[in-house]
């Protein structure tokens, strides 16, 4: 019998997906689903890294990371901030315009992964890097291909709060990976081949989710009719946020192509350590905005006093996230990156820990960019994203020439800083309610942080073999810290 039929023959009232997606509890929920598999897949993610960057050459490091960091650039054009416009369309009373919807998206991102593909594979071979860079890129190159529509999926889940499956498939899908990875590092460690667990992975993921979402209990199966009519109309409403979200990766991405061109693949993989974790931190931060976002679209605009609510609470625990991190990184930077890559990187350890502080930061402007779109002011945002991209590169420019890699990491920070001063200013001028941040509570979180983070450097200064206890102190004080500003604010 169809789940859409009752026993007696009549259908069944259409859900109230808004009211679903207004649900505290069910956000609460996927969000640890998603944060759970995040932590997953990110863990994973690292150890495949570990695995990497000890298998390869300086040089091969280098150009591994500089691959995945082009591709990572690419979202640029194969993501333009569609999702956060669909979202509120997914919620519509009317299940056929929400498959219209669902799949007219999904074809829309399908298209734009395969433009990123070949806008990745055109610029190494126009700027003439080395073959084997060009070969990875066109390898590497499908993780583009598959994990664009597999992003997409994961928005219509969001859409529901229905995150348990996505973060299953995605933990299977880097478990695949890894062991991947460890046989390519056993019988075949050459950059070619360790790019292709990538590609495996997403693969993977895209297939997992695609077979999921026809579930009719999901409530999202997409029609098998493809509406390319409603592109335009789904762009033309992106286009800010689109904008916006293109110069903040470009912004995020950018130092690493600067520094492939003017130092070397060496001084890039030296770098790139430093990302592993601050990207671990913008895995974290991304997978806990959606969850917020939904909640915010859902009151907006009739709930403000709701809305506003939310996005203090959002803004203090992503500070304290952020916080917590630098905490309990910067103090043992050198010898966390020492046991899990070796001494030859240790070099990056200061790099590492600016890139960190650039990713607390940033963690905020991600919810800046998620609260703009959730009330459909978008349009304020990408001003600021292009002065943040201009002064970054205006920074490398000046920088890399005379501190390399660490001229790279100084630029971010700086960058970053005055990004989610601007944005937030931005953000308190044009919604129609102030206070969205918490600003006393979270300068106090900063000045806590800061003062912690000294104190534990200088206690593993004094006592190396202490690292880790040190960092965990330093990272429970910051935290707890966090949590008492957050009763008070509440």
């Amino acid at each position: 019998m169809d789940d859409d039929i009752v026993g007696d023959g009549s259908e069944t009232a259409a859900p109230d997906y808004r009211a679903l997606a207004a649900d505290p509890k069910a956000a609460a929920r996927a969000t640890i689903a998603v944060l759970a598999s995040r932590v997953i897949v990110a863990g994973l993610g690292w150890v495949g890294s570990v695995i990497v960057a000890r298998s390869l050459s300086p040089e091969g490091w280098g150009q591994f990371s500089f691959v995945f960091a082009l591709l990572g650039l690419m979202s640029v054009v194969t993501d333009l901030g569609v999702g956060r416009v669909v979202l509120a369309r997914l919620m519509d009373d009317d299940a056929d315009e929400i498959g219209r919807t669902a799949s007219s998206f999904l074809a829309l991102r399908t298209v734009l992964g395969v433009v990123g593909y070949v806008l990745a594979v055109g610029y190494v071979l126009i700027l003439q890097y080395p073959g084997e860079v060009v070969l990875a890129t066109a390898l590497g190159g499908l993780v583009v291909v598959f994990a664009t529509p597999s992003h997409a999926l994961s928005v219509l889940f969001q859409a529901r709060h229905r995150m348990l499956l996505v973060a299953v498939v995605e933990s299977l899908g880097q478990v695949l990976q890894l062991v991947l990875t460890i046989l390519a590092a056993v019988f075949a460690p050459v950059l070619l081949i360790f790019v292709l667990p990538a590609v495996a992975n997403e693969a993977f993921r895209a297939v997992g989710k695609g077979l999921a979402v026809r579930r009719r209990s999901v409530g999202l199966r997409p029609s098998r009719h493809i509406d390319v009519s409603r592109w335009g109309a789904y762009l033309r409403e992106a286009v800010p946020l689109a904008i916006g979200f293109a110069l903040t990766i470009a912004m995020l991405k950018i130092d690493v192509l600067m520094l492939s061109l003017l130092d070397t693949f060496d001084a890039v993989g030296l770098y790139s350590i430093g990302y592993k974790f601050s990207d671990m931190m913008d895995t974290i931060a991304l997978a806990a905005v959606a969850p917020v976002s939904t909640l915010l679209v859902a009151a907006w605009p009739n709930e403000l006093a709701v809305f506003r609510a939310r996005s203090r609470s959002a803004g203090i625990y992503f500070a304290t996230f952020g916080a917590v991190a630098v905490a309990g990184f910067w103090p043992s930077a050198e010898p966390l990156i020492r046991l899990l890559y070796g001494e030859r990187f240790t070099a990056g350890s200061d790099a590492a820990r600016l890139l960190v502080l650039g990713a607390a930061l940033m963690s905020l402007i991600l919810l800046g960019i998620f609260l703009l779109a959730s009330a459909g002011m978008q349009r304020h945002y990408p001003v600021v994203a292009l002065f943040g991209l201009a002064l970054n590169i205006a920074l490398n420019i000046v920088l890399i020439p005379h501190l390399s890699y660490n001229g790279s990491a100084i630029a971010t920070v700086v960058t970053f800083a005055v990004t989610v001063v601007m944005l937030w200013i931005v953000i308190e001028r044009s919604m129609p309610m102030s206070g969205l941040l918490a600003v006393m509570p979270v300068l106090s979180l900063a000045v806590v942080t800061a003062a912690v983070t000294a104190v534990a450097t200088l206690a593993v200064d004094a006592a190396p073999a202490l690292w880790f206890l040190v960092s965990v102190v330093a990272a429970v004080v910051v935290g707890a810290t966090g949590f008492v500003l957050s009763r008070r604010d509440s």
